[in-house]
């Protein structure tokens, strides 16, 4: 039997099935292995998202709870205010000059 003899050149275009095997498994695990990592980076990002919802949601309840508290106490500066020129005034009113009877005695 004679071989046939085939010259090669620099470049040679004969398939082996090993390595046409080898670059469809290979070509397979990467796409799999990207798909994973793409996956895993898209849940982190979800979950860098939900935790920066969750913060800005937060923060809106502290400051309106800060905004509360401060018309709370405006509320209550008022009230001690009210409290005030009603006493002053039951002072003046019970004054020894302002009544009546205890004026006559004062002079």
């Amino acid at each position: 039997m004679e071989q046939q003899q085939t010259k090669r050149g620099w470049f040679d275009f004969t398939i082996s099935l090993q390595w046409l095997v080898g670059a469809i498994v290979s070509s397979l695990v990467g796409a799999i292995t990207g798909a994973a990592i793409w996956f895993g980076l898209v849940s982190r990002v979800q979950a860098l998202e939900t935790r920066d919802q969750d913060h800005a949601s937060h923060f809106a309840r502290i400051e309106s709870d800060m905004r509360q508290q401060r018309a709370d106490v405006k509320e209550q500066l008022n009230d001690i205010g009210g409290d005030v020129k009603e006493i002053r005034r039951y002072l003046m009113d019970n004054a020894a000059g302002a009544r009546p009877d205890i004026r006559r005695w004062s002079k």
